[in-house]
């Protein structure tokens, strides 16, 4: 692969989407808030979460005092999300952009690093969290930090921190339903790993698509395996299903999972490799994005839940 050629390549398509963002407030489309249409015309803080999972906290943390717009729906995958001229203004007229950083959002760094340079905090990439690493992408960072609810909470912090610098005037309405956050976080934590007391140890054992979970293996005692690495860019090799297709035979594997947001081929592959060891499907995780809206799992503490009950359930009655 010539790595040289793809970034010019892709400085360049994001020179041209630039561009192309200019002409539109030039053609009378107005300024910048106008063209993006993501925010409201009011004079509070404007705040764009890259993620989900960040958008939740920050509309928790902000309250009324902060306006936040999560730029990918519920469902994307921030692997490999499609950018558009609208969010490069949503960047643009952002006071504060939420990001998780390590690579996850990689489409979207040049826009985030031209558009708001003084104004983005990758959050996953504070020096309170000691990422694990991907040994098969020569030691590239595991960017899925909020998979471990104690992590998550450097998340709400840094949020915290962010907003307060940006309106100290509001200052201590965000440190008080931070702090309140991060209780219920204390609470969730303690919650899935008394869920996990009910499987035996040796029983703790689940594979998935991509590698979305290895922080939540860590932190809760739980064995995971994935048909490809980190990123959903991934393909996976015959000699890598024929490996996991082995453990899963000498292991007695009791559950494979689907995920939310990541392509129909690859449940396809969980599908048929569930059908090829006679494994069960366990049900569907979600991993990169939260669900809709108004759903069990539409906030990060029901996604975390709705994930470990379906785990949990699984393991308990062999798939």
């Amino acid at each position: 692969m010539n790595m040289a050629k793809d970034l010019t390549g892709f400085k360049l398509f994001t020179a041209g989407l630039l561009a192309l963002v200019a002409m539109m407030g030039l053609s009378g489309c107005g300024d910048a808030g106008e063209t993006s249409g993501m925010f409201d015309e009011d004079e509070r803080p404007k705040v764009l979460a890259l993620t989900t999972m960040i958008a939740d906290a920050a509309t928790v943390i902000a309250g009324d005092d902060a306006q936040v717009v999560g730029l990918m729906r519920a469902g994307e995958d921030p692997h490999t999300y499609e950018i558009n001229p609208r969010d490069a203004v949503a960047v643009a007229e952002a006071d504060l952009v939420l990001g998780n950083g390590h690579h996850l959002e990689s489409t979207l760094k040049n826009i985030v690093a031209n558009q708001a340079a003084d104004t983005h905090v990758y959050l996953a990439e504070s020096s309170s969290i000691t990422p694990l690493s991907d040994e098969g992408a020569e030691g590239a960072p595991d960017p899925h930090c909020w998979m471990d609810a104690k992590l998550f909470k450097v998340y709400v912090k840094g949020i915290r921190d962010a907003l307060v610098e940006l309106d100290p005037d509001n200052a201590e309405g965000y440190k008080e339903r931070a702090e309140a956050y991060l209780k219920e976080l204390d609470e969730l934590d303690v919650w899935v790993r008394e869920q996990f007391e009910s499987v035996p140890e040796e029983q703790r054992v689940i594979i998935t698509g991509h590698d979305a979970f290895n922080y939540y293996g860590a932190a809760y005692g739980v064995e995971m395996h994935a048909l490809i690495g980190l990123s959903t860019e991934e393909q996976p090799t015959a000699a890598d299903v024929t490996k996991l297709e082995n453990m899963i035979r000498e292991k007695g594997i009791k559950a494979i999972f689907y995920e939310t947001s990541v392509s129909q081929t690859l449940n396809d592959l969980v599908k048929q490799m569930a059908d090829e060891t006679g494994i069960t499907i366990g049900g569907e995780l979600y991993s990169d994005s939260l669900g809709e809206k108004g759903t069990d799992a539409g906030t990060y503490i029901g996604m975390m839940r709705h994930n470990t009950t379906t785990m949990v359930d699984a393991l308990k009655s062999g798939g």
